[in-house]
């Protein structure tokens, strides 16, 4: 099989402290166990033997390493690699966007849980503004498109879907609505009762916007897009819950520490820092081989187990969401 896509974990640090995301106890990496930029490009440039045309940058929050630019320009200069994203919270992005754009980031995806200025810094413990900030300086920059993540949380935000529409209609962005998933807990435990199904979510939509229509968008991924008719807006599902989409899945992570996880669902990992650092070019072609086969015995047992989620003892910060 081929891999056509890895997000890349760069710090298990966050400047916000979402409840189901980061717990209260949380211990970092010790930062010379994080691989080094030119160790994460090297890895990069070898995958692309094998598929590789898409990275996504993560973290934790990205924006906390120091000079991440310098990753964005190392893996630009990879002629293989047709797009580089960023998933960030954007609490910094205004004062890091130019140098993004001009080291080669092509899109940002931006998760905002909350509208509300209120129950944004509920969740978060952040300011709903330093976001708005972020945004409006990326669109002027000519990043496109700009995709706004929502986690959808039962009795929460689920009251918000609207809302979240008028503002893609408004910013000019798109927005993918996410459900909650039991991996990577915070300091508020899992339960599925905290599920809004999305399905309910769409209803809603289209009562007030009409039948959605099926379309596309640029590394969309895991996402069901849809457009509002007249409007061009487009609207992505992430339904890893109610609507489990891991058929054929051709994605890896790369964890702040080198450890390759082959799902969310599993714990499966392998660790390539060692081979990234002391071995040879065809230490790490072996690797990745191996990669490969263990990556497609974890498709087949994900789908045999009905596509459920081991109990995951990483946090979400250090795994890149």
């Amino acid at each position: 099989m081929e891999i056509s896509y890895l997000r890349i974990s760069v710090t298990d640090k966050c400047n916000l402290k979402c409840f189901y995301c980061r717990p209260d106890n949380q211990e970092f990496i010790p930062h010379e166990e994080i691989l080094r930029y030119e160790e994460i490009a090297r890895l990069v440039k070898s995958m692309t033997k094998y598929g590789l045309k898409k990275v996504r940058i993560t973290g934790g929050e990205p924006l906390v390493r120091p000079q991440i630019e310098n990753l964005v320009k190392l893996i630009r200069e990879i002629p293989e690699i047709e797009d580089i994203g960023m998933t960030t919270n954007a609490i910094t992005l205004k004062h890091h966007a130019e140098k993004l754009k001009e080291a080669g980031l092509d899109r940002l995806n931006i998760s905002i849980d909350s509208l509300k200025p209120e129950l944004f810094h509920q969740i978060t413990k952040g300011r709903l503004e330093d976001v708005l900030e972020g945004i409006r300086m990326s669109k002027k920059l000519g990043f496109d498109p700009i995709k706004v993540n929502a986690v959808i949380i039962k009795g929460l935000n689920e009251d918000e879907a609207l809302d979240f529409v008028k503002f893609a209609i408004d910013y000019g962005v798109e927005v993918r609505f996410i459900e909650m998933m039991p991996i990577g807990q915070g300091y508020i435990k899992w339960d599925k009762e905290m599920v809004k199904p999305l399905d309910q979510v769409r209803e809603k939509i289209e009562e007030r916007y009409g039948r959605l229509i099926p379309s596309t968008s640029i590394g969309s991924g895991a996402a069901r897009v849809y457009e509002i008719p007249k409007l061009g807006v487009k609207v992505g599902f992430i339904t890893p819950i109610s609507n489990p989409f891991c058929d054929g899945c051709s994605k890896l992570r790369l964890t702040a520490e080198g450890k390759i996880k082959l799902c969310l669902r599993t714990d499966e990992e392998l660790s390539v820092k060692e081979v990234l650092r002391y071995g040879t070019d065809e230490d790490l072609d072996e690797f990745l081989r191996k990669v490969l086969i263990a990556k497609e015995v974890s498709n087949l047992n994900i789908q045999k187990s009905n596509y459920a989620f081991s109990d995951c003892v990483r946090v979400m910060t250090s795994i890149g969401g």
